[in-house]
């Protein structure tokens, strides 16, 4: 299976939510900043990268976990995935798609404004790290969500 977990510029959310499916950030603690700096992907993707998915690796059970940045452009780049699927004669159920923008706070909203829009990236970096390290018991949630679905769509292929 393909996970793809999306946000605006695909550089902090969408990130953050791979890394905890990949198991490279931890679900019983919030992260230290250095370990969020340290995700690959994080805080890097230009705007010229959107609709573009990035493979960041495998969880446990081999599926394979992407990130994607949407922009303004959500239902469009939705749209030709499932054109591209349909073209190819892919499964869709084969590729699950996750929003993680509905999870973050306002600090990560500036912050990563300030750090990928404006090029103010120090303090951007930084108002981010700290956002999302408010929110990550909610990405916790949210990636546990994803998992569990997973492994319905799972047990009602066999």
């Amino acid at each position: 299976m393909i996970i793809i977990y999306h946000c605006y510029g695909g550089a902090h959310s969408s990130v953050l939510s791979a890394g905890i499916h990949t198991n490279r950030l931890p679900v019983d603690r919030v992260p230290s900043r250095k370990e969020i700096l340290k995700l690959p992907y994080f805080d890097k993707t230009e705007g010229q990268e959107i609709g573009i998915p990035f493979y960041f690796g495998k969880d446990e059970y081999n599926n394979k976990v992407y990130i994607q940045g949407m922009g303004r452009a959500e239902k469009i780049v939705l749209n030709t995935l499932d054109s591209f699927l349909e073209e190819k004669k892919i499964n869709k159920n084969l590729v699950y798609v996750q929003n993680t923008l509905k999870k973050v706070n306002i600090l990560v909203r500036i912050g990563g404004f300030m750090s990928r829009g404006l090029g103010m990236v120090f303090p951007g970096r930084l108002l981010t790290v700290y956002g999302l390290q408010l929110a990550y018991p909610n990405f916790i949630e949210l990636v546990r969500t994803v998992k569990e679905e997973i492994s319905i769509a799972y047990k009602d292929k066999i």
